[in-house]
């Protein structure tokens, strides 16, 4: 008898626990559908700052210009087709420029030239993510080569 009321509270807690699980996921994705900046450490070259949008307290992501001529660097440098990502890492380690209060190292650099937040959202951009069936919140209309790209993960 104890055991099977055991079991019987074990299910119930775990309807619960997905419950939850179900009900944080959708504000989340309903958050980052209306642009809402959804948490964790801003990206290099970027710090956050508070703003409100529809009445709602949420952060933005702010350019920092002297890091900003780092990435524009680390780019313009991966463009060349004899470049390797050990060529630029020992560039930035022997001007000694840090990441984030790092040296650069391989793994960090290729997620950074993968991370879409670095790329002018033009309409280029919005037709790579649609062939790469991407949902895209905004219209073909907002990528004017003005802003940039955040990517939120996850959903429903």
């Amino acid at each position: 008898m104890g055991r099977a009321m055991l079991n019987i509270c074990i299910v119930f807690a775990q309807l619960e626990r997905e419950t939850i699980q179900k009900r944080v996921t959708d504000a989340y994705y309903s958050r980052s559908q209306r642009g809402f900046k959804m948490g964790g450490k801003a990206p290099y070259n970027f710090h956050t700052e508070p703003i409100k949008m529809d009445g709602i307290n949420t952060k933005r992501l702010v350019v920092n210009p002297e890091e900003a001529a780092n990435i524009r660097l680390m780019f313009e440098m991966y463009a060349e087709p004899t470049t390797s990502y050990g060529d630029i890492t020992r560039y930035f380690a022997e001007q000694g420029i840090l990441f984030n209060g790092r040296e650069l190292i391989r793994p960090t650099l290729a997620q950074m030239l993968r991370n879409p937040v670095y790329v002018q959202a033009d309409l280029d951009v919005y037709e790579f993510f649609k062939s790469q069936g991407t949902v895209l919140v905004n219209d073909a209309a907002d990528f004017t080569g003005m802003n940039g790209c955040y990517l939120y993960q996850g959903g429903t």
